[in-house]
């Protein structure tokens, strides 16, 4: 029988751990294409475009640092101008899973060779293309928990027309 000392000993050690294992921790997001910043109203919302003015001629780069694992959802046709409403209108696109209810998403890809489940650093996850709202070509990111997307991961120097160059810090989301 273990005494009142273990027991509470255990149970610290449980919490601390699934503090540890459960908690979300900050990446860091480079910019997936060189690029400028898209804003709809006036300023950077819950999501980051990044338009180039080019359709299935670039890639579009995974922006996560470090070894990531990219869940890809496509099935969708090229599109370069938008309103398609292929998996709700993000068109073919990657979901990479954090803790407690955080994902990060990178939509509106062309599907090629490189299209597919994988894990990787930096690696191409497709071409730029459009999709459901989208009036051109571009590479959209947002950070969501539990399905609500949040800004609080993108850079506060970021800016409507600021020029970007592929790899540019573009922010922290969480996982």
């Amino acid at each position: 029988m273990k005494s009142k000392i273990q027991r509470a000993i255990h149970g610290v050690a449980v919490l601390c751990m699934g503090v540890w294992v459960g908690g979300a921790v900050a990446a860091t997001a480079l910019a997936p294409t060189s690029g400028t910043v898209q804003c709809v109203y006036g300023s950077p919302s819950a999501y980051l475009d990044i338009g180039n003015g080019t359709c299935s001629e670039w890639n579009h780069r995974a922006m996560l640092q470090g070894s990531t694992y990219y869940k890809y959802y496509g099935g969708c046709a090229s599109s370069c101008s938008g309103g398609s409403s292929c998996n709700g209108g993000a068109g073919n696109y990657y979901v990479v899973t954090g803790a407690n209810g955080w994902d990060f998403r990178q939509s509106l890809f062309n599907a090629n060779v490189s299209s597919g489940t994988k894990t990787c650093d930096r690696c191409a996850l497709g071409l730029i293309g459009a999709s459901g709202s989208a009036t051109g070509p571009l590479a959209r990111s947002d950070n969501r928990q539990y399905g609500t997307r949040k800004s609080a991961w993108l850079s506060p120097s970021l800016s409507c027309g600021q020029s970007l160059s592929g790899g540019e810090v573009v922010g922290y989301p969480m996982l």
